[in-house]
């Protein structure tokens, strides 16, 4: 590892880092860098249940987010507790992230791509346009000059790692096969994804209670999921199991893309993304 890096996770649901880049944040964590996660909603109307409460649904979730957390190696965990299903103030948002991105001390960001066709979830929106403007302006010593006077210094972030559903064709491939493991634990310490499982493979299973031979039928098939989903992606280069991603260098109040905006306006073919192989 040439340089150690604070590198926060920036997602609107307890479990939105698992399926997309559960590997990649459980191999930096091994590589030595240090992991926060910041989830902006409860998660309190995330279940198909109906004897919980939005409380004891946001509760569970964030339990079951630290345990999944504590599998990847993730250092700590911040909630900022807004409601779930569309309902975040996106500029108070942004405030609280350009916070925790300088007292943190923020080198890079994984966070979902707001400019992802077809995505439907406003949080999902609203969390990753936030997040990368926090990680482009938090430089700035002018803004939100009451945290300055507080004794929280401007940092420069350094780039943002978009995950998941992409706008935009990924230029940097991250190989997990080494924990893909991890992935598969890390993904089964939520209810939610044992009710998917359930619904996708046919299950008859209830999911607040599942039995130890069940268990182990779930981890199978998660790991049969997530496997199918991370070799279709490393296929292309000749990788086992992989992570997608689309990054772009910081430059304050920008991203630094106007070179390769210039040449693809010119009809120019991109560059072969770069690969992250496992040592």
């Amino acid at each position: 590892m040439s340089k150690k890096l604070n590198i926060a996770a920036i997602f609107a649901h307890p479990d939105d880092l698992t399926y997309f880049a559960a590997g990649t944040i459980a191999r930096w964590a091994e590589e030595g860098h240090d992991i926060f996660t910041i989830c902006c909603t409860k998660g309190d109307v995330g279940t198909l249940r109906r004897d919980l409460t939005k409380n004891d649904v946001a509760k569970k979730r964030e339990n079951e987010l630290e345990s999944s957390n504590k599998i990847l190696g993730v250092k700590s965990n911040f909630m900022l507790g807004y409601p779930d299903a569309g309902f975040i103030n996106s500029q108070e948002l942004r405030k609280k992230l350009v916070y925790y991105i300088r007292k943190l001390k923020i080198d890079r960001i994984v966070t979902l791509d707001p400019w992802a066709k077809y995505e439907v979830h406003p949080d999902h929106l609203v969390v990753g346009r936030m997040a990368a403007e926090a990680g482009a302006f938090s430089a700035f010593p002018l803004l939100y000059e009451d945290q300055i006077n507080n004794g929280i210094e401007p940092y420069k972030c350094s780039e943002v790692w978009f995950m998941g559903l992409l706008g935009h064709k990924p230029n940097h491939i991250v190989e997990i096969s080494k924990v893909l493991e991890k992935k598969v634990k890390a993904a089964l310490e939520f209810e939610a994804t044992i009710e998917l499982l359930a619904e996708l493979f046919n299950l008859k299973l209830d999911p607040a209670n599942v039995m130890e031979d069940e268990l182990k039928k779930l981890t199978k098939n998660m790991h049969r999921l997530l496997l199918s989903i991370a070799s279709v992606i490393g296929k292309k280069y000749d990788l086992k199991a992989a992570e997608a991603f689309y990054v772009q260098k910081i430059l304050p109040g920008h991203f630094d893309n106007l070179q390769e905006n210039i040449s693809k306006n010119f009809g120019n073919p991109l560059p072969p993304p770069k690969i992250h192989r496992a040592d």
